[in-house]
């Protein structure tokens, strides 16, 4: 092969290198672009893992949600739920061994409408050569309530025709008169049914038809809880301003539907000697500053965002901080470290401060002794807010309110709970849960009238259905109600 042959074939070659070489570039170039394409859509996966993963964490986090770790009551726990750990075997059910005996009650001789003597006739040894002695009898007692026979007052008006003019006239009815159509005691008795005991009205009126014998219609049922309301009107605005300038009150708010989708809230504002309830449109500060209307005391709340315009003392409740601190110390990581050292704490400090409420502690050495787990309870705080993981901004609200933590611990007349609250608004979950809320503006009216009355009652210890009956005789006699505030509270209130 001559030089030039030689030459032609080496540039041949070389060309199909290059193209070779630009075929292979332009192929790692595709690569290159696919790679890129691959990595953008493996990022795009791995951040919606991410987000999956926190929406699973999420949702296991409100599965494992129980009446411990949040709000929910206890009747929403499931059938299978895990009971706390008993540091204690459950005792048996039924006596103590010791126990003082718990009798019936005997009636007293008065209240005893037929006696029979029951008199031995013979001594189990045979003889019936008996004497009487002066000991004690024994005394045993049936009670039963006799057929109840509705009490019928009939005003007839004789019609006269005037002699004179011929015109028909009668005499008319006074007006107490006419705005009755049922007794107050009867009236009462629909306050107990439909307001205190969370009878459907359909049950309350089959109950006044067959049991009591009175002909009642729906209708009617739903005039006598107008009546009701109108004459526990007054009695309601009265326990609202107590409890308004008492020195410490509880607050609480629930949920209320108010007809036609609606959504509306029932509010309670309550003290140790009475409890006033309104039904509000709303759950914001609007109807948090209508509830309170110039209370200046010492207001014991959850945590709920509308009760922060309030610039006197405020304590947080304890028991729902110790759910949350619950539900923290179910999370894994540094912020369930934080939040079981938190439900210990908890739990000490709700144990001193019962024993300086049951005067087993001081109260000097009960504020000396609180002083380190309260800055303790604060440090967790802060590192748990600081975590920056899940469930941080949790720690971080906390902290944010601290100042509202230790009210109780300064104060000897504050609790460290929301429980009365609690339990006064308990009554109206379990008439919501029956009755879906209610469907007028007048219905609303009496929900908060007549729980304002039963509770309060309860409270003092008086009887409901006795203030019922008295409340409704004034009102239909056109008198003022009787004061619901007994004099013992007025005079506590006065010191």
């Amino acid at each position: 092969m001559d030089t030039n042959a030689y030459i032609r074939q080496l540039e041949t070659e070389n060309a199909q290198l290059r193209q070779r070489n630009e075929a292979l570039e332009k192929r790692n170039e595709a690569l290159e672009e696919r790679v890129a394409q691959l990595g953008n859509h493996i990022a795009v996966l791995e951040k919606h893992i991410a987000n999956q993963d926190k929406h699973i964490a999420d949702l296991e986090r409100r599965l494992s949600m129980n009446s411990r770790n949040s709000s929910k009551p206890p009747s929403s726990d499931p059938p299978g739920a895990i009971t706390p750990p008993q540091a204690k075997p459950k005792a048996k059910r039924g006596a103590r061994k010791g126990h003082p005996p718990h009798l019936r009650s005997l009636l007293p001789p008065e209240a005893v409408t037929r006696r029979i003597e029951v008199s031995p006739k013979r001594c189990p040894c045979g003889s019936s050569d008996l004497e009487k002695t002066g000991e004690e009898p024994l005394r045993h007692q049936v009670v039963d309530i006799p057929p109840i026979r509705p009490k019928v007052v009939e005003y007839v008006q004789h019609k006269y025709r005037c002699r004179k003019c011929g015109r028909l006239l009668h005499q008319p009815l006074p007006d107490c008169i006419k705005r009755r159509h049922f007794g107050p005691l009867l009236l009462a008795v629909v306050g107990i049914l439909t307001g205190l005991l969370n009878t459907s009205k359909r049950k309350a009126l089959s109950f006044i038809n067959e049991v009591c014998g009175i002909p009642m219609s729906l209708g009617g049922l739903s005039a006598c809880e107008a009546q009701i309301s109108e004459a526990l009107a007054s009695p309601h605005q009265e326990v609202l301003a107590y409890v308004q300038g008492r020195p410490i009150a509880h607050a609480d708010e629930t949920g209320w539907p108010r007809g036609n989708r609606e959504k509306g809230w029932l509010w309670t504002l309550c003290c140790s000697k009475a409890a006033a309830f309104m039904v509000m449109a709303g759950r914001g500060q609007a109807a948090a500053r209508k509830l309170l209307d110039g209370f200046a005391g010492i207001l014991i709340t959850d945590r709920w965002s509308a009760y922060n315009f309030f610039a006197g003392l405020r304590q947080l409740c304890w028991a729902h901080l110790k759910r949350d601190f619950q539900a923290l110390s179910e999370r894994g990581g540094v912020l369930g470290a934080i939040g079981r050292k938190l439900s210990a704490l908890t739990k000490r400090i709700l144990r001193m401060h019962r024993r300086a409420r049951d005067e087993t502690l001081t109260w000097r050495t009960f504020r000396r002794r609180i002083a380190p787990p309260m800055r303790r309870v604060e440090t967790l705080l802060a590192s748990g807010a600081a975590s920056g993981e899940p469930g941080s901004g949790q720690c971080r609200r906390v902290f944010n309110q601290r100042r509202h933590l230790w009210t109780f611990a300064r104060d000897e007349k504050a609790e460290p709970t929301n429980n009365l609250a609690e339990r006064m608004v308990r009554q109206a979950v379990l008439w919501r849960k029956g009755s879906f809320g209610t469907q007028s503006e007048r219905g609303a009216r009496y929900v908060e009238r007549i729980l304002t009355v039963c509770a309060t009652c309860r409270l003092q210890g008086r009887s409901i259905i006795q203030y019922l009956r008295d409340a409704c005789r004034c009102h239909l006699d056109g008198l003022d109600a009787p004061p619901l505030i007994s004099n013992t509270c007025s005079l506590a209130r006065t010191a």
